[in-house]
């Protein structure tokens, strides 16, 4: 009996997409950390003393000694609060009905949003507008498909994928941080002194950019997955 009710509550599919979900996490966690260190090294290896002679080699030291762990903790951070947010969003007990049943009956769904109050038939209809589900719809397709039609302050643009750059908020992100790298980057950034340029250290917001990216998935995921244990 109690297997039973353990294989009921706890799917294999659920099994293996936290594991996966486990594994891409830490497998994109080394690769920021992984880049994170190769920045610094090459910060620490650079020949400052002949861009930025102005420069003591000391304040390049501090600089990435406070920046380094400040972005690995930023980045920590809007995990967190992602996997808050989405956490959030998914105890509406309208998007929890649509994504546990997604074959309710006109009748059914009627009766829902007459006990509710809520406007559970036209979101039924806008999410039937946007995916055709086959007789036996695909749960892996459901979990995309439920975080596409999430409130887009969630994750923004990240939900369009490589496209995330054309999304107004990203764009800017993005054209941002390649200003600052120019400004800061040895022989072609701001003079200071005798020389130009200040620091290395920049080329990491491309990674903190990418990291926000992943944070975004990964959270809804985690978020998904804890709701239909409890459910």
């Amino acid at each position: 009996m109690g297997t039973d009710l353990h294989r009921r509550r706890y799917s294999d599919w659920l099994i293996d997409q936290e594991a996966s979900l486990t594994r891409r996490r830490e497998f994109v966690n080394r690769l920021l950390m992984g880049a994170g260190i190769f920045v610094a090294l090459l910060e620490a290896l650079f020949p400052w003393q002949h861009y930025t002679p102005s420069v003591p080699a000391l304040l390049h030291i501090l600089v990435a000694a406070i920046l380094l762990p400040l972005i690995y903790f930023l980045l920590q951070n809007d995990y967190r609060n992602k996997l808050v947010d989405f956490s959030s969003a998914m105890s509406e007990t309208t998007r929890r009905v649509i994504f546990i049943d997604p074959w309710l009956e006109p009748e059914q769904i009627a009766l829902q949003a007459s006990f509710q109050s809520s406007a559970l038939g036209p979101t039924r209809q806008a999410l039937d507008q946007v995916i055709r589900r086959s007789a036996t719809p695909s749960l892996r397709l459901r979990v995309s498909e439920y975080y596409r039609n999430l409130p887009s302050n969630l994750h923004e643009g990240d939900r369009m994928g490589l496209l995330s750059l054309m999304h107004p908020k990203t764009a800017l992100s993005w054209l941002a941080s390649a200003a600052m790298i120019w400004i800061m980057m040895p022989g072609i950034g701001v003079s200071i002194g005798a020389g130009s340029g200040l620091s290395m250290l920049p080329l990491l917001l491309p990674v903190f950019l990418i990291g926000g990216h992943y944070n975004s998935r990964f959270a809804y995921e985690l978020a998904l997955y804890n709701w239909l244990r409890l459910g």
